[in-house]
This record gives C-alpha cells, sequence and structure tokens, in this order.
C-alpha cells in the first residue's frame, strides 16, 4: 500500500509510524502545500491520501485539494459533526474520523469502573463495556445514585449566586408559610384573611392590621421574621440580577447543575473533553467540564447541550475542592497540553489519594515521564491509539472501534472480531 501522508505535528508523526508498522510505504508531507501535494498525486503511484491534523481546516483544504487532482481513496480528520457529514456527501470514497470520536470510548471506560477498558455501542445503539480481555460487560449501575447526585446539585448549588437565589427563595416561602399559619392560629383569621395579611407584609405593601391586636410575643415573632424576610428578600434578589446580567455556563436545576456526587470532573474542554463529555452523560453518569475559555468554541457548544462547564485552571486546589472530587467517580484530565494534565491530576491527588485519575498525553517523551508515575493514574496516549484506528482505515479494513490489550491497540472490524495492530502504544 503506497500512502500519501499530509499533516505536521505529534498526531501526523504518529499515523506515519503506524502506516509503516502495517507495511505500507509512506510519502510523508509535513508541510504540504498545492505544489508539493499536485507533484505527488500526478505521478500515480498512490493508493490512499491520508489527512491527519488537530484542526478541521487544513483537512478540508486538503481534501478537496487531493480530489481535485485525483480519484485516490481519502481518509481525512475532521471533528465538526456537520463539516465532517458535508465532506462525506460532497467528496466520493473519502471516510471521515476524528481523534476525538476514536479516543473517547477508551477515555470513558476507565472514568466509568476501574474495569473497563472501553465502551462501544452494541446492538441496537445500545452502550456496552469491554473489560481487559475485550468481552462485553454492562456499563455499571448508576441510576439511583445518578438522582442522588442531582438532589445534591440542587441542594448545594456550585454558584454563590445560585446559592444565594435557592436559599432566598427557600427563605421567603418559609417566612410566607410561617405567617400564614401563625395568623391562623394566634390571630383566629381564615386562611384566605390569614394569607392575604401575610402576603402583603412579604410583599412589603402593607403589615397585616390584625397583628396589631394579637399577644406581645407574636409581635415580637412577626418582628424577627419581617428582618428574616428582608434578608431572604436581598439574597434573592442579588441572585437574581447576578443570573441575570452575567453569562453563566451552570444551572441551579436541570442537566446544567454542576454535580457533586459519583460524577466525573473533566479538565479540558477541547475536541476529546466534549466528546468524552457527551459520551459519559449518554453513560447516565452526571458530568461537569472545567476550561479556562470562556468564550471558546466548545464552550458555546456545550452551552447548548447544557452541560455544565467551570471556568478556572484544572490545577487550582481552590476549584477542585469546590468540585467535591472527595465525592466523584473520577477525574479525567483531557487537555491537549500533557504537562497541563499532569499538574491537574497531581492536584487532584493531592485533594483525594484515594480518586481514580485518567491522564490523556500525545507527545512521546512526556507520555514516558507519566508512565514512570503511573500511581497517577490510567494513562492514555491517544495519538498513538488514534494513529492506529486511521492506520487500520487507511490499509483497507473496516474499523469500528479501538481499545487497547496488553500494551498494543486492537481494531474491532465490521464484523466484530478483534485484530491486534503491531504497534506499540506505550513506548
Amino acid at each position: 500500500m503506497r500512502v500519501l501522508l499530509m499533516g505536521a505535528g505529534d498526531l501526523a508523526e504518529e499515523v506515519s509510524e503506524a502506516l509503516e508498522a502495517g507495511g505500507a510505504s509512506v510519502r510523508f508531507l509535513s508541510d504540504a502545500d498545492d505544489e508539493s501535494v499536485q507533484g505527488a498525486l500526478l505521478g500515480g503511484d498512490i493508493d490512499v491520501a491520508v489527512v491527519a491534523a488537530r484542526e478541521d481546516a487544513f483537512p478540508l483544504r486538503m481534501a478537496l485539494l487531493v480530489r481535485h487532482y485525483s480519484d485516490v481513496r481519502l481518509v481525512v480528520t475532521i471533528f465538526d459533526p456537520a463539516m465532517a457529514r458535508q465532506v462525506r456527501e460532497t467528496i466520493p470514497d473519502c471516510a471521515v474520523t476524528s481523534v476525538a470520536d476514536i479516543v473517547a470510548p477508551t477515555l470513558a471506560g476507565p472514568c466509568l469502573d476501574p474495569d473497563l477498558v472501553a465502551v462501544r455501542r452494541g446492538s441496537g445503539g445500545r452502550l456496552i463495556g469491554l473489560d481487559a480481555s475485550l468481552h462485553e460487560v454492562p456499563l455499571p449501575a448508576s441510576q439511583a445514585r445518578r438522582l442522588r447526585s442531582l438532589v445534591e446539585a440542587v441542594l448545594a448549588p456550585y454558584d454563590r449566586s445560585a446559592a444565594l437565589l435557592f436559599y432566598g427563595a427557600i427563605g421567603l416561602v418559609v417566612m410566607l408559610a410561617f405567617e400564614w399559619v401563625g395568623s391562623m392560629v394566634v390571630l383566629d383569621q381564615d386562611a384566605a384573611d390569614a394569607l392575604y395579611g401575610s402576603a402583603k407584609s412579604l410583599a412589603t405593601v402593607g403589615p397585616n392590621p390584625a397583628v396589631d391586636d394579637g399577644p406581645e410575643w407574636f409581635k415580637v415573632t412577626i418582628v424577627v421574621s419581617m428582618l428574616l424576610t428582608l434578608l431572604s428578600a436581598a439574597s434573592f434578589t442579588g441572585g437574581l440580577i447576578n443570573r441575570l446580567v452575567d453569562t453563566r455556563l451552570t444551572g441551579l436545576l436541570g442537566r446544567r447543575a454542576v454535580p457533586r456526587r459519583s460524577h466525573v470532573v473533566v479538565i479540558g474542554l477541547g475536541q476529546v473533553g466534549l466528546r468524552l463529555c457527551l459520551l459519559l452523560r449518554e453513560c447516565g453518569v452526571p458530568v461537569v467540564a472545567v476550561d479556562t475559555e470562556a468564550e471558546g468554541e466548545n464552550v458555546g457548544f456545550a452551552r447548548r447541550e447544557k452541560l455544565p462547564v467551570v471556568i478556572g485552571r484544572g490545577a487550582n486546589p481552590d476549584v477542585l475542592h469546590r468540585l467535591s472530587l472527595s465525592r466523584a467517580r473520577a477525574l479525567a484530565a483531557v487537555t491537549p497540553d500533557d504537562l497541563r494534565n499532569i499538574e491537574a491530576a497531581v492536584a487532584a491527588r493531592a485533594s483525594d489519594a484515594s480518586l481514580r485519575v485518567v491522564l490523556r498525553a500525545g507527545d512521546g517523551e512526556i507520555t514516558d515521564e507519566t508512565r514512570s508515575l503511573e500511581r497517577i493514574g490510567h494513562v492514555l496516549d491517544v495519538h498513538r491509539l488514534a494513529a492506529a484506528f486511521i492506520a487500520g482505515v487507511a490499509l483497507g479494513k473496516a474499523v469500528e472501534a479501538v481499545a487497547v490489550r496488553n500494551g498494543r491497540p486492537q481494531l474491532l472490524l465490521e464484523e466484530g472480531s478483534w485484530e491486534e495492530f503491531p504497534l506499540e502504544v506505550a513506548r
């Protein structure tokens, strides 16, 4: 197989090594342009063209350029689902995948359970787990814990403004109920008059006139109630204004509420982090993402998907503490920067030594250093694993998924069998 490979950086280098390990003859254009691509294709000795890059613009341009000069089979990496769909529909004989789609299932497995190496979609679209022998096993049950986590997310909101809003509202409701019942019991008012007078007092429209004729102890109690009502109203108003004025990436109720128990904390909302969050949520596990960019493209996508996102540094102890790591299921550090992932992992383990940590790695030297620190957590070289998948597709295999067994990539073929790819995951 004669392969034209276009791309730059660690991912393209890993794909080149994987292709050579698979027996292909590789022509690697690390600085591809129109002239070099045209020259390579017009020679007529290329069987397949592969474009491997972390950004979508370069693979899209190269795919169009290749198809302009030749009808060879194409394999490209594109993250954006809409763009990938358009490329499949408009460019014939073009296989489209992305690093995020390839490696997210292998990151999700250890996040769900330490005995799982990956998750995959089985018959009927149902998600199932893969154990160390790549046998299919059911995913851990999480519905009961998920319900408890959602309740705790409401009672212990992550945002201070959400806490002010929630507990201010609770205070107003409690004070209204207290004055309503008190007026019926102590002042012998009927329910409608008692509620009307209590509501007037709560809204500061006017006092309940019947209180003037009540006992002195009840008047003192109503004074305390009014002071507490003022405090609750101030808290509620402050929280409401803050949430209306500021752009919020977390919510008080529903799917955007930051979970507080049995959840997974994902550090980094890049391509891999976003796919991992969506996959974990599909598995029924509460998830919260941490990212440093409030205006990032993926943060906007997460907002539309109602994923809770916390803006901050993943290695910040205060941020990690507020995310209830002691009750979390796992932490996945999956930023594109290996050193930041290691930093976040070490900070998380310092916060909770028993926390399960999943680390994304990509650069070879950093991966070797991380392997020497295996007590930190489960380490996955995403570029190397993705390279095995991409090389398998380029070599003509009908690859559906990839996992790791005994340190080597295992390709799941269309007929349901696993095939070992001749490449070491850890070097």
